[in-house]
């Protein structure tokens, strides 16, 4: 690990992050459109690959647990799932659909011109400052309303997971059959999001390697949001909890490392922050590359409140449960923690909802 190393770890995080970007962008690999589509056009061709991601992803980490190059399990950012979880899940996947956009749809989209991301990134920022403001309130849900004192569905016992990616398995081999795998498109550099899956599952794995546990980057946002509170009312957040606790703490050879959405330089600056100024510069190199780049229009003013109402939404969710889809799809799923499967069946449910919201207000 390179908890230790805080400087190998930023450029780490941020190499990271680059190639993630051009990743995302080549493949379009957006969580909000899968659920988008899958609810509003029933086209589930994008859910595939998410499926193919989690499989991959909670197989690899099975395996480097068993190596031992994994040492830090559970991962301290993870919890015990609570009320919170299923209350954050829910607005989480409102906002994620209204948004056009996820925390890390919102950043590849933005980096290429995208105004609408703009938005929706200007309302994630506003979200996790007005979370900031009742954090004491959701903080008390997450600690006296916990659904059960069990972390994760397997920890020791492989029998679930080795079920789960032999019953997969059949499924990707239909699919395969089927020839459902491979999306027809014309874009130069187009990566399928198959392939896209395979890579961000691997390189999720490396990052639990080296930085301590898997990808997460909602708190990245809070943080910028602090550092620009700080400049303005700088007494007033000095008085909010939110910013001065730690979301991460743990001891690493008798160092103690920490971090949190504060406007300070720690663990988080390293981690989250490194990662989404990565995507950002990966995915506006590949726009650059590929000749693509383009600074849209604004959009009409129903889907730039859709964008900025949505991105609101989606943050303070995030930060009612925890985190966010890239934390616990792309990565609690796979380890089968009890919080990420709340989590996503509440978010879910809310992108059904922000779905239905769309097409009756915006379409």
């Amino acid at each position: 690990m390179l908890l230790n190393e805080p400087y190998y770890l930023f450029f780490f995080n941020l190499s990271v992050g680059i190639i993630l970007g051009s990743i995302f962008y080549r493949a379009d690999y957006c969580m909000a459109g899968m659920f988008r589509d899958a609810f509003l056009f029933r086209d589930y061709s994008l859910l595939r690959s998410l499926i193919l991601l989690v499989v991959t992803a909670m197989s690899l980490f099975y395996i480097m647990r068993l190596s031992g190059l994994i040492r830090l399990y559970p991962p301290p950012t993870y919890s015990y799932p609570s009320l919170a979880t299923i209350i954050g899940g829910f607005i989480f996947g409102v906002g994620m659909v209204l948004a056009s956009g996820c925390v890390v749809g919102t950043l590849y989209k933005m980096a290429k011109g995208n105004l609408t991301n703009l938005i929706a990134f200007i309302g994630i920022i506003a979200g996790s400052l007005i979370y900031a403001e009742s954090h004491m309130f959701w903080e008390s849900l997450r600690t006296d309303f916990i659904l059960t004192g069990n972390m994760f569905l397997s920890e020791d016992d492989f029998i679930i997971p080795l079920f789960i990616v032999f019953a997969a398995s059949i499924f990707f081999l239909k699919w395969k059959r089927q020839g459902k795998w491979n999306l027809e498109a014309y874009a130069t550099g187009y990566i399928q999001p198959w392939k896209a899956a395979i890579i961000i599952a691997v390189l999720n794995v490396f990052v639990y390697i080296f930085s301590g546990w898997p990808m997460g980057i909602t708190t990245a946002y809070a943080k910028i949001g602090a550092y620009i509170e700080n400049i303005f009312y700088p007494e007033h957040l000095q008085g909010l909890s939110y910013f001065s606790q730690n979301s991460v703490s743990i001891n690493i050879s008798g160092i103690n490392i920490s971090g949190g959405a504060g406007p300070r330089i720690d663990i988080i600056t390293f981690t989250e922050l490194a990662l989404a100024v990565g995507i950002i510069a990966g995915s506006f190199i590949t726009s650059l590359f590929l000749r693509e780049f383009k600074i849209y229009g604004l959009p009409p003013k129903k889907q730039a409140f859709s964008a900025f109402l949505g991105g609101m939404l989606l943050a303070y969710g995030a930060r009612i449960a925890g985190g966010c889809n890239l934390k616990f799809i792309v990565g609690a799923l796979p380890l089968l923690s009890i919080q990420g499967v709340v989590f996503v069946s509440a978010m879910t449910i809310g992108a059904f909802s922000g779905a239905k919201i769309i097409k009756k207000l915006f379409l």
